[in-house]
């Protein structure tokens, strides 16, 4: 009992599962539910309106808003924020830490496919497609961004042409096959990814079929104080709303 309190203050308060919003998209011939915490950050601006039913025909895709999400192409569904609130000295004037939730639909790579339900093609091409993104040494715009981190550090006198780990994005370094309510997921995570620095994004990927894959990204941002045990927190409540995601074939 005292662990938790103790843990409370260090951590803050952040989303309350007390309160939880059941949500459903369909998916081409997928039904995704999951639930959502209360305590979520209110951003101010109005958003537009997302889409209850995505298709998955590629000619239909393509009429939906897309966006280029670093390495990715994707229409994306869900965008929920929580913070995390302590003692005002604490922080950012109480701000501890938080995490975005985001659900995006990703068309693959032209030239490239993957399989329905089958995780290590998805693996495969993930692993081609961050490399190809960040560590291609080609020249110019098509190099990789850690290959031009490095070219900025190459000639520094402070670093000896290192470059600082924080400077670069740090690749998953494993897949992790995770059964959640009858369905096999592949998790994963990258340190700094956009923002080189100690962010954690953590993903969660499902294939649904040969030229799309579905992805449940949790990008998990730091303020001062004790990054282990916020990362911890965070990381405990992110598997909790991970836990009430059902994905259905129908």
């Amino acid at each position: 009992m005292l662990k938790k309190v103790l843990n409370s203050v260090t951590t803050g308060k952040g989303p309350d599962f007390s309160q939880l919003t059941d949500k459903c998209i369909s998916i081409g011939e997928y039904r995704l539910s999951y639930r959502l915490p209360s305590n979520r950050i209110q951003s101010g601006r109005p958003s537009g309106p997302k889409p209850d039913h995505i298709n998955l025909h590629p000619d239909i895709f393509e009429s939906y808003e897309l966006k280029q999400e670093y390495n990715r192409v994707c229409s994306r569904l869900v965008f929920q924020w929580w913070s995390y609130k302590g003692f005002f000295l604490q922080g950012a004037f109480g701000q501890l830490c938080k995490f975005s939730m985001h659900i995006d639909i990703n068309r693959i790579s032209s030239q490239c496919s993957i399989s329905e339900n089958d995780l290590d093609s998805l693996e495969a091409y993930l692993k081609k497609d961050y490399w190809d993104y960040y560590e291609t040494p080609g020249e110019g715009n098509q190099r990789g961004v850690n290959w031009r981190a490095r070219e900025e550090f190459k000639d520094n006198i402070t670093t000896k042409g290192e470059v600082p780990s924080n400077r670069l994005v740090h690749l998953p370094e494993t897949y992790i096959k995770q059964h959640i309510n009858g369905t096999n997921w592949l998790h994963y995570s990258l340190v700094g990814e956009g923002i080189p620095g100690p962010d954690i994004t953590h993903y969660w990927a499902y294939p649904l079929n040969d030229c799309f894959y579905i992805t449940i990204c949790f990008w998990l941002t730091f303020e001062q104080g004790s990054k282990d045990a916020r990362s911890e927190r965070m990381l405990q409540d992110v598997n909790h709303i991970m836990s009430m995601v059902e994905l259905e074939k129908s």
